[in-house]
């Protein structure tokens, strides 16, 4: 009998690593891929997935430099934008945006306009990214770019997050306990 538990526990194990191997979904909860504070400084561009500045590959948006007191955020690369709001209009609560919430968001590759001309980037404003890599952002504007000690940069805190996955169908289900069911027939075979 100690055997049986064994092997079937075993079996059992194997069974869950080829089904989450093979895109089963096991849970629908996001996992986070990148969250801190920074600042943008001016002309430069920004990873979301890695959370870091960078010079080109990887890269979701670049803080581009119209006038000296007009910015524009842009989506680079596959990247694309989309703004939230601010927070507390409209009940607007950075915090309680899920993924779920970031995946029903109207995306375009058209920047946000920050400075003098149409701002939308001011302190306490909420955007969210979705990344190159597939990835959802949610990103609140701690400070707009207007203090030229930060390079004219965009203070920014965000949290990456990857995309919920798809709950299996009911045919999944019915193949993951029909395999257990033949892995439990198997053992009992072995046993007798």
């Amino acid at each position: 009998m100690k055997l049986f538990k064994h092997s079937y526990k075993r079996m059992a194990a194997a069974l869950l690593g080829l089904a989450m191997a093979s895109g089963v979904a096991t849970s629908a909860q996001a996992a986070s891929v990148s969250e801190g504070v920074t600042v943008i400084p001016g002309t430069y561009l920004f990873d979301f997935d890695a959370g870091s500045l960078t010079t080109g590959p990887g890269a979701d948006v670049w803080w581009e430099q119209i006038t000296a007191t007009s910015r524009v955020l842009r989506p680079y690369s596959t990247a694309q934008l989309a703004y939230v709001g601010e927070v507390g209009v409209g009940g607007l609560s950075f915090n309680a945006l899920t993924v779920s919430d970031l995946e029903t968001l109207t995306y375009s590759a058209t920047g946000i306009s920050g400075g003098d001309v149409g701002n939308l980037l001011t302190a306490n404003s909420v955007f969210a990214v979705k990344t190159d890599a597939g990835n959802y952002g949610k990103v609140l504007v701690t400070f707009p770019f207007f203090q030229a000690y930060q390079n004219n940069g965009l203070g920014v805190y965000w949290v990456t997050m990857t995309p919920t996955t798809a709950v299996p169908e009911a045919d999944t289900y019915s193949m993951l306990l029909a395999g257990f069911g033949l892995m439990a027939a198997m053992v009992r075979r072995r046993t007798a």
